[in-house]
Order: structure tokens, then sequence, then C-alpha cells
């Protein structure tokens, strides 16, 4: 079987620390795969909120997960602090793939993971398209 690549974009519109938890940790006594989505989400939250939106509210329009990816470079324990970078890709009209690097705060990887976002109208029950807010926020801070 293949092994997932995830390749990462040049421009980082959004970075974040986080420390690994102890509810992080798997019986292996590293951090736990379930974990890795888990700070892949608070990631993507804080860019929300660094905007002023929700997941659920970007000018009245949502979010969904549509998929998820996660490539893993080495372990993390408690209570590493570490350092998560966000990137976008593939934007279409009504999604887009938001990318992270997960690292130490020394610099040594740990793991990259996307999720496939698709713009939702909760109102509607149905996908719909990106906001242009969004979009604009998206391309100015690729550009920084």
């Amino acid at each position: 079987m293949p092994r997932i690549k995830i390749e990462i974009p040049n421009h980082k519109i959004f970075e974040t620390y986080l420390s690994v938890r102890i509810s992080d940790i798997n019986f292996a006594g590293h951090l736990a795969h379930d974990a890795i989505l888990t700070l892949t989400h608070e990631c993507r939250a804080r860019f929300f909120h660094s905007h002023g939106w929700t997941e659920i509210n970007v000018e009245g329009k949502g979010i969904v997960v549509s998929d998820v990816a996660i490539v893993y470079k080495s372990e993390a324990f408690f209570p590493d602090d570490l350092n998560i970078q966000l990137y976008v890709d593939q934007i279409s009209s009504k999604s887009l793939d938001m990318l992270y690097v997960i690292t130490h705060k020394d610099g040594k990887e740990i793991a990259r993971a996307k999720t496939a976002i698709v713009f939702f109208d909760y109102s509607e029950r149905k996908p719909c398209s990106i906001p242009a807010v969004f979009l604009s926020v998206i391309k100015k801070e690729s550009k920084n």
C-alpha cells in the first residue's frame, strides 16, 4: 500500500503553540493519533477566532470536514510544547484543504495533517460557496 504524502505549500496563514496534555497520551506513552486531530482542530478554531469567526459562522456560513489524513514523523510526549503551522491549498469554489505542520518548539517535526474543508450552509443543509471575506483573508495571510 502506498504511503500518504502531505506536501506543504510555501506560505503559512497562521500558527499557534500548544502543549501536549496528559490526556493526549496513548497506551504506548506518546502523543496519540486522535490527539493529533484534536490539535489540528484547536489550531483551526484559533485561526477562525483570530478573525472574529467561528467554524459555524463566517458571514453566515459554516464548515464541515470531509476527510482527514495524518502522517507521523516522530514522537511527542507529555508535557512537550508544540508549534502548529496552518497552510491552505487546493482552493475551489466550495472547498479547500487545510494543512498542518506540528513541530516541537525546537523545530523537530512531529506530524503533518490535512483536513479537507467544505463550506456549508447550515440553514439549507448543503455545501455552499466559500465566503468572499474568507478568501480575502486567506490570500492576504498567504502573502505575509
